[in-house]
């Protein structure tokens, strides 16, 4: 096993995270090459992303599980750099599992938002009918109208809102391993309103820094798609700790971690 990775059974005492208090956001894209075995960790992840071409969401699930693994040992100090991506059977099961309640709760949360939109369109239909039930269909259309005039702007604040929670909370689910901790609403409108600049600035990044991914992932004869954005995807996670850190910087709670596991009995 790598040198650069901790050993989930180590009592060595964790250095705590040095907070700066600001954003670097290229730091997210230089410190994947700070591993001297950066190509094949990204090479791995990338054929954990091609391979849900094959076998949907499990590999995705895995490279979620270790980017968390990489973003706890950064934040606690663990490694001088990042852990290996270790194709170990029994350390994927932890990648798989733990990426598993990430993907549960982003679910729940995007079900709970579907609930609503779809709420919203059967209302809007609704207006719609007895408006026009009551006054004629150009009557009907003009209803209508206004209220995707007025609904459309609020849809896309609502969408705002939600990606902005959505952060601290699959922070919280990835950290803590646990679904009922990751519903911390107080720690995830203290999380917002501590970094809400910050994460607008971030999603705006990120979107370009993909359209890039893709541009260059396309002049790889498409495939490379897989592994550019597995670039992206280790991006989001370093720019989800350094808001997690800048939240912690600004007085803001600090995330429960799962304890280390208890050494195993000496045989």
């Amino acid at each position: 096993m790598s040198d650069a990775f901790h050993n989930p059974y180590d009592p060595t005492p964790i250095q705590e995270s040095k907070l700066s208090g600001q954003m670097d956001y290229m730091r997210s894209f230089h410190f994947i090459f700070e591993n001297p075995n950066w190509t094949a960790n990204v090479l791995w992840c990338g054929l954990c992303m091609l391979s849900t071409a094959v076998v949907p969401v499990i590999g995705q699930l895995v490279m979620i599980g270790y980017l968390f693994e990489v973003i706890e040992a950064i934040h606690l100090r663990r490694t001088k750099t990042y852990p290996d991506f270790e194709f170990d059977f029994d350390r994927l099961i932890e990648y798989l599992v733990r990426g598993f309640w990430v993907f549960l709760v982003q679910l729940v949360l995007l079900a709970v938002v579907a609930a609503i939109v779809l709420g919203l369109i059967i209302v809007v239909g609704l207006v719609g009918g007895l408006v026009g039930a009551a006054g004629g269909d150009q009557t009907a259309g003009i209803a209508i109208a206004v209220i995707l005039l007025i609904g459309i702007p609020v849809l896309l604040i609502l969408a705002i809102v939600v990606n902005m929670f959505m952060v601290p909370i699959v922070l919280r689910a990835g950290l803590t391993q646990d679904f009922g901790q990751a519903f911390n609403f107080s720690f995830a409108k203290q999380f917002v309103r501590s970094t809400w600049l910050e994460m607008i600035i971030t999603a705006l990044f990120l979107m370009v820094a993909a359209i890039a991914a893709e541009i260059v992932g396309f002049f790889m004869l498409c495939i490379g798609i897989f592994f550019t954005m597995s670039i992206i995807m280790f991006m989001q996670a370093h720019l989800g700790l350094q808001l997690y850190e800048l939240h912690l910087a600004r007085g803001g709670e600090a995330i429960p971690l799962k304890p280390a596991k208890p050494a195993p009995p000496v045989a």
